[in-house]
């Protein structure tokens, strides 16, 4: 008799944080992962279709691109150009607002409609409620303002918090499905180094960031946990508690709105 298994899809899946998830969930059995990808073709995309998987695992390779709306199939290798305006809010151009906004807000958003018809489909192997983990950024959190006065990102911040609003609004929507928002914070990937001149000054300016930033496994495993203990559960009147709708950080610690 087969054993089913359980199905991640990852957007990105080539580089970064999206990667490093992807790594972890390939050593696990019984597991089946959509990996999405600007270019299937790119050296990045190919190592990860000749890794080594876990017993009964097995990836699937689709092209994504997040700004296209008719391409739900496509790879947020465009992160890069959501993370390249830094300057004070009063300079910051509408162009650069809807440019992240689009990569942000709206690409997640219809990644979700695409994926609606699979997380709604009972499956033998899901032992609970479906999963929809939005990546979400401290930057956006409205409270935390005050101490990220160094983070001169606004359309950055702006399109973060459009997002978590959007996905607390779904899970609302959809209360028999996790929908939860999850930052990993500052992370050592590829894209940071190769940002890194453009966060020099912020830097000289708080060297003690440096300190925040943690190893991309440390974070995935961590994201990973926090993605597995996910939960939805009913109260007594009917609302939804667990994390659902939530917004927590890779530590599993809740990030106010």
């Amino acid at each position: 008799m087969a054993v089913s298994r359980t199905t991640y899809l990852i957007t990105g899946a080539n580089r970064g944080i999206g990667r490093g998830l992807a790594d972890l969930f390939l050593s696990r059995p019984n597991t089946a992962l959509i990996a999405l990808f600007r270019d299937p073709e790119d050296e990045t995309s190919k190592s990860l279709a000749a890794s080594a998987f876990a017993d009964n695992t097995a990836v699937i390779v689709l092209p994504y691109e997040a700004q296209n709306p008719d391409s739900a199939a496509s790879a947020l290798d465009t992160a890069q150009k959501s993370h390249t305006w830094h300057g004070p809010t009063v300079d910051v151009t509408p162009e650069a607002i809807n440019q992240h906004i689009a990569i942000n807000t709206i690409a997640p958003l219809l990644s979700f409609r695409a994926c609606l018809p699979l997380l709604q489909v009972p499956s033998p192997s899901r032992s609970g409620p479906a999963k929809f983990i939005a990546i979400s950024s401290e930057i956006g959190s409205t409270t935390n303002q005050p101490k990220l006065s160094h983070a001169r990102s606004l359309p950055y911040g702006l399109s973060k918090a459009a997002l978590n609003h959007t996905f607390r609004k779904l899970s609302t929507e959809y209360p028999n499905m996790v929908v939860e928002m999850l930052t990993p914070g500052p992370v050592l990937t590829d894209l940071m180094r190769e940002l890194r001149g453009m966060f020099d000054q912020v830097v000289k300016e708080n060297p003690k960031l440096l300190e925040r930033f943690q190893p991309i496994d440390k974070v995935c495993k961590g994201l990973m946990e926090c993605i597995d203990n996910a939960s939805l559960s009913f109260g007594e009147n009917g609302s939804v508690t667990g994390t659902s709708g939530g917004f927590r950080d890779w530590k599993g610690d809740v990030i106010p709105w």
